[in-house]
């Protein structure tokens, strides 16, 4: 029996001397290298192509609402409807448009405001019910570039005072 445990004692002083430090004379040295590692991505980009635009009308005697859907298409409601027919400028009306472009694995969220707020200087309009859509132009799997389409409705006062309106916002994308 105490051959057997003197055996035991033996084995765990060697094992035990694996795992403690040894020791050096001055000035000799031991040395190892690592590995540092990094990968850049290429971020989501996105750029703004157009101005949502809800084109030219008279100011109506009540309030009023003009809507631009993200696929292009207008419609009207209340007095503003009667002063929808006239002459529109170069571009007309539409929704607002950006280039979305998504690299390699990184996905995204694009935020776009719940309002707009849009000014002549003095008088203000709000821009609300922002809606988009999102179509894909080019690529495959998560190398793809989208278009963004942002259409919303202009909610115009009664009586609006005349003048060109304009408001900014901003669509940001947060990676996932």
């Amino acid at each position: 029996m105490l051959k057997q445990s003197l055996a035991w004692c033996g084995a765990i002083l060697a094992l035990s001397g694996l795992t403690t430090p040894a020791l050096a004379a001055p000035g000799d040295s031991t040395e190892t290298s690592g590995d540092a590692a990094a990968e850049v991505v290429e971020i989501i980009a996105i750029r703004h192509v157009a101005d949502m635009r809800f084109g030219l009308f008279a100011s109506p005697g009540n309030a009023s609402t003009l809507t631009v859907a993200p696929d292009g298409s207008f419609s009207a409601a209340g007095d503003v409807v009667s002063s929808t027919n006239m002459p529109q400028p170069s571009g007309g009306r539409g929704p607002a448009a950006f280039i979305v472009e998504q690299a390699g694995n990184q996905g995204g969220t694009v935020f776009v405001p719940g309002t707009i707020t849009v000014s002549n200087g003095a008088e203000t309009m709000v821009v609300n019910s922002i809606t988009g859509r999102l179509v894909i132009i080019s690529g495959t799997g998560r190398d793809r570039v989208y278009r963004l389409d942002l259409g919303g409705t202009l909610r115009v006062n009664a009586n609006q005072a005349p003048g060109s309106y304009v408001g900014d916002f901003d669509a940001t994308v947060v990676y996932n």
